[in-house]
């Protein structure tokens, strides 16, 4: 798959960022708190770029992206009682979107979406590719499951097409397949990068986090946050919703990102919601504040944040059982209160 670290670095221009070996623990940072001051507590370590965070089972199971043999990814599994992430049995070479419905772990791993289930203690006996992206395929990003009960997810950059038309099929959308596999249907076009997504209260429709092109040099295009309707077109490469951007015939993103200042990025990244409000990771912080997460309604207003204190930049965010769980470039998951 082509999206891996050096593409985070690249992308996201964050390499004014020292970001500690996961291993070096003597190095990393406190423990984040809340904007209320709630304290944090690890409650996870060893996971490659943690992409997606999702429950089942009793246990959690963590999307790792990878980065060449040394930074291996896959899917994760942490079992109660345990702070050792460790990857399941089987686990692919690199997974960017997990999430557990029915009895099932679903996940985008390299260019399949796959259907686990049967777990034995160490990994699951059965697996299913529900759909497989066509030669030349650039892979799949984060998942979630729709009210409909199909599994939705973003198609992933290629990065030579950073600003231009991809020909390849799928490509710059978000797609939804039956969970029994098939029936492979494009929700909405035009997307750059659609990232990580969640389905709000009362939505049939994903919201996705979409980043944005930053090149050629000097692009200052903001990252989107979107509504993915049957049928919505938001315009990539035509319109990237920069100045002057041809987007009048587009639909509009629920939330433009100030653009990069100084090579910096938003970077909006892991998605997470519970009733009207929606948690959202910042890979790269919001102006003149570091990495975190903040909180903002589904209409895509009143942006506050919820967690501050990171150093590397944050990469997942979900809920579980009035927790909230957060991933950073450490590999470090964090836990706190809501």
């Amino acid at each position: 798959m082509k999206t891996t670290l050096k593409f985070f670095a690249a992308a996201f221009a964050i390499a004014a960022i020292t970001v500690p070996a996961a291993a070096d623990a003597a190095k990393l940072p406190p423990p984040p708190k809340t904007a209320t001051g709630k304290q944090s507590k690890v409650f996870a370590t060893g996971v490659a770029v943690p992409t997606q965070i999702t429950f089942g089972e009793g246990k959690t199971f963590i999307a790792g992206g990878a980065e060449g043999p040394k930074i291996p990814g896959g899917i994760y599994v942490v079992k109660k009682g345990s702070k050792k992430a460790v990857p399941i049995k089987g686990s692919p070479t690199s997974a960017y979107g997990v999430v557990w419905s029915g009895g099932k772990l679903y996940a985008s791993q390299e260019t399949r979406i796959v259907a686990y289930s049967g777990w034995n203690g160490k990994g699951f006996n059965k697996r299913k590719t529900l759909v497989k992206g066509p030669k030349g395929f650039s892979g799949f990003s984060g998942l979630a499951i729709g009210p409909d009960n199909r599994v939705y997810s973003g198609v992933s950059l290629t990065q030579e097409f950073d600003h231009s038309a991809n020909p390849m099929k799928y490509a710059n959308t978000v797609i939804s397949v039956k969970k029994s596999g098939g029936g492979v249907k494009t929700v909405a076009k035009g997307l750059r990068q659609p990232w990580q997504m969640t389905f709000a209260k009362g939505e049939t429709s994903p919201i996705v986090s979409v980043l944005a092109q930053d090149l050629p040099k000097g692009t200052l295009a903001p990252d989107l946050l979107v509504k993915t309707t049957p049928g919505s077109d938001f315009g990539f490469p035509e319109c990237n919703w920069a100045t002057g951007s041809p987007c009048t015939d587009f639909t509009e993103p629920i939330h433009l990102f100030p653009k990069p200042t100084k090579g910096a990025a938003t970077s909006p990244m892991g998605l997470a919601s519970k009733g009207n409000k929606l948690y959202l990771a910042l890979f790269g912080g919001l102006p003149g504040s570091a990495p975190g997460i903040v909180t903002l309604d589904k209409s895509g207003e009143n942006i506050e944040p919820f967690m501050t204190g990171f150093g590397p930049p944050m990469l997942s965010v979900a809920l579980h059982k009035g927790y909230v769980y957060v991933g950073d470039f450490t590999g470090r998951i964090y836990r706190v209160k809501e």
